[in-house]
């Protein structure tokens, strides 16, 4: 009884202790809410013109629901503390490595984005370069 209760503990944090590496790509934001990012499941889905502003990748793991349902919190609750406005990401079943365990199915890839904001875009807008060459 204590040996199969002590392995129902180990599965309920095995999804906390997952480690995430985070790439930063762009400069430091004040942090948000983690309630308030927005999560994308492809890029078309994002309405706004936006910037990348970190790249997550986590270990691989078993893709039970709940475990990505806990891991994509924790990667959103990061998102915030840098300040993103949103996050894009995709369950990655990817090659299967002959060498990884059978629990380890998938990864979690995202993309923490900025939103431009309207001075940004409007900036953008007027400062295109033409397609003529003046001479």
């Amino acid at each position: 009884m204590r040996k199969s209760f002590l392995i129902f503990l180990l599965s309920l944090s095995s999804c906390h202790t997952m480690n995430i590496d985070v790439i930063k790509t762009g400069r430091y934001f004040s942090p948000k809410k983690y309630t308030d990012i927005d999560l994308y499941p492809n890029s078309k889905s994002v309405k706004r013109q936006f910037g990348g502003i970190a790249i997550f990748k986590s270990d691989r793991f078993d893709c039970s629901v709940e475990k990505q349902e806990s891991l994509l919190l924790k990667a959103k609750k990061m998102a915030a503390d840098i300040g993103a406005n949103g996050m894009i990401y995709y369950f990655d079943y990817g090659e299967k490595d002959p060498y990884a365990k059978p629990e380890e199915k998938c990864f979690l890839s995202a993309v923490a984005i900025k939103y431009l904001d309207d001075e940004v875009e409007e900036f953008l807008k007027n400062n295109q370069p033409s397609d003529t060459v003046s001479q």
